[in-house]
């Protein structure tokens, strides 16, 4: 897979969120929002342009971690951003940025590719995707509050 330049990261839907809660990407780990520390790592990785797939109930406290993020829900806007051969980074649910974590659910694939596999519904069968490493997937509070201890016990040493 050619260098990355470009990554899409996917939210959960506002509907399926409660009224007192937020989208896990948005949860803190050592105070630090998960967002911030994937916005940290994919800027290392070289990785300058983002597309957050995210409801307006949420938009501006992901802009407050990512300011120059696209952040929408509208299928054109996301395939405005996929108008390009240049490989892009995909996160279909909450992550980490973990060195440690072998290829997974995150991937990678042109973005023509993705706007083709996506014209029809959203899927993670991508022809030509190749799996990337490096992301730990988060799947509700309790994998956020083992990360947030893992991370203070490395930060003490």
């Amino acid at each position: 897979m050619s260098c990355l330049s470009r990554a899409v990261l996917f939210f959960e839907e506002d509907a399926a969120i409660p009224a007192e809660s937020k989208p896990l990407m948005l949860e803190s780990v050592c105070a630090c929002p998960l967002l911030t520390w994937v916005n940290d790592q994919l800027r290392k990785e070289g990785i300058g342009r983002f597309f957050v797939v995210c409801g307006p109930r949420f938009a501006e406290e992901v802009r407050r971690c990512v300011p120059e993020a696209e952040v929408s829900e509208q299928a054109a806007d996301l395939n405005a951003f996929l108008n390009t051969p240049d490989a892009v980074l995909v996160l279909p649910r909450a992550a980490f940025p973990m060195p440690e974590a072998g290829p997974g659910f995150a991937y990678a694939a042109s973005g023509y590719e993705l706007q083709e596999a996506w014209k029809v519904r959203m899927t993670n069968a991508v022809q030509g995707a190749e799996l990337v490493p490096g992301w730990l997937p988060i799947y509700n509070m309790d994998t956020v509050a083992e990360i947030d201890g893992l991370m203070r016990t490395r930060q003490k040493t």
